[in-house]
């Protein structure tokens, strides 16, 4: 999605513009980050109709359809942690920490879906409301701030369990 046709959007041109010293796991997480905090809200309202949100029954089924994605990322995990570590040297402290950087990943996933489905409403709101571009003007100024914490040095897996990994739109 180009914002004003003139290029990606800014967590999409951020995570491109990364420096190419950054290890595989922060390129990982800045393109986690410009799809799920940015992208998925936006895909998920393109192929729900105002009139589906609703539809609280139809509404429910579609959130334990977006949670059940939650299970399937998850298991993934250990899988993809196997595969970032073949890209480069891992410490002793990476190795030791990889249990609790595998829950982690599994915490901040969860988290940030769990604040997609809350952002996927708030844009909605905007849709009818008629605010829709401001409000995800608001989405990419959120999803572009992250990247910030995603650089910051020291084991970020850890600190977004902690901290969070996904963007909430305020209330209006």
């Amino acid at each position: 999605m180009e914002e004003g046709g003139g290029g990606p959007p800014r967590p999409w041109r951020l995570a491109f513009e990364a420096s190419g010293q950054l290890p595989a796991l922060g390129h990982v997480l800045l393109g986690i980050n410009a799809h799920v905090n940015y992208d998925l809200p936006q895909a998920l309202l393109a192929v729900i109709s105002d009139e589906d949100f609703l539809d609280r029954s139809l509404m429910d089924r579609r959130r334990r359809d977006h949670e059940r994605i939650d299970g399937v990322l998850s298991a993934r995990v250990a899988a993809e942690d196997e595969e970032l570590a073949a890209t480069g040297v891992r410490s002793l402290l990476d190795h030791v920490l990889t249990p609790l950087n595998r829950l982690a990943s599994q915490r901040f996933l969860r988290e940030s879906r769990q604040k997609v489905w809350h952002n996927t409403f708030e844009l909605q709101r905007a849709r009818v409301a008629g605010t829709y571009e401001q409000r995800l003007a608001e989405l990419e100024v959120l999803s572009a701030a992250k990247v910030a914490d995603l650089l910051r040095p020291g084991q970020v897996l850890l600190r977004l369990a902690v901290t969070g990994f996904g963007v909430t739109l305020p209330p209006v």
